[in-house]
């Protein structure tokens, strides 16, 4: 099994790899120089035309027209191409997240259980799982409605083992929203939980989840501000973080490596 560690490295790893595979891609699909090139005369043409626009030259706009028409086509054929290069970047991005969440080792401890409908009438759905304390908590237990295959909505509540501790896990909301409830907050080791939902209308199946209280989490030496965070939860995060971070530098870095090159042999 893979320790916590470990995983925090292999995450760390995997999102320098993805960043330098998509900087590559870009500037094997993408033609930078005549990119920003194009970009940059579709810039001025707007603004003369502004300019001529304020002095009434008629003459001015229509070439001025003429010339971006002349230059759409290509605008457009260069923002496909992007359009494509996007598409590649979210397939690789999807490849790289299938180790992260496959090789997951705060998922071991977390397991799933079935409500069952108390009362059609009123919606009301209960579920029970016994609460292993391998960790003091808090534990995030979502519930998920379904209406056949279709998702209907998902909402979450925490709970303690032991005694009340730990940073709270990010909740999982989504689709319709649902009461739920658990007949208490702190449980002791092998104690049944019991969770209960009023599910939204046409629900006919509802499933728990827990996550016992373990998951990817990096501490900050700060606080995010406005998000009043010190900490990263989700190894999803953390890949995201790091590749932003480690883009910038990559980007930066290879700029100033391409302006020292001889503009002969800048690509």
């Amino acid at each position: 099994m893979i320790t916590t560690e470990n995983y925090f490295w292999i995450v760390t790893i995997l999102a320098l790899v993805y960043t330098v595979v998509i900087r590559i891609i870009q500037m094997k699909l993408i033609n930078q120089d005549k990119t920003k090139e194009l970009q940059k005369r579709m810039n001025d043409l707007n603004k003369d035309y502004l300019s001529a626009m304020k002095s009434n030259n008629k003459s001015r706009m229509d070439s001025i027209q003429k010339e971006q028409n002349e230059l759409m086509p290509k605008f457009n054929k260069l923002m496909m191409g992007q359009l494509k290069v996007m598409g590649v970047v979210i397939v690789v991005f999807l490849a790289f997240m299938y180790p992260v969440n496959t090789l997951d080792p705060f998922m071991v401890d977390d397991q799933t259980f079935d409500l069952v409908s108390l009362s059609s009438a009123q919606g009301e759905w209960c579920g029970s799982f016994a609460v292993q304390c391998s960790s003091s908590g808090p534990w995030l237990v979502d519930v998920t409605a379904y209406s056949g295959t279709s998702e209907k909505g998902t909402n979450s509540t925490y709970i303690y083992c032991s005694r009340e501790t730990g940073i709270l896990p990010s909740p999982v909301m989504k689709g319709t929203l649902f009461p739920i409830t658990t007949d208490k907050k702190v449980y002791t080791q092998n104690e049944n939980a019991t969770v209960c939902i009023t599910a939204p209308e046409g629900t006919d199946r509802a499933v728990g989840k827990t996550d016992s209280g373990t998951w990817f989490m990096v501490p900050l030496p700060f606080t995010i501000p406005v998000l009043n965070a010190n900490a990263i939860n989700g190894a999803n995060i953390w890949f995201i973080v790091v590749s932003i971070i480690f883009g910038l530098i990559f980007s930066f870095v290879w700029g100033k490596v391409q302006k020292k090159k001889p503009k002969g042999e800048a690509k």
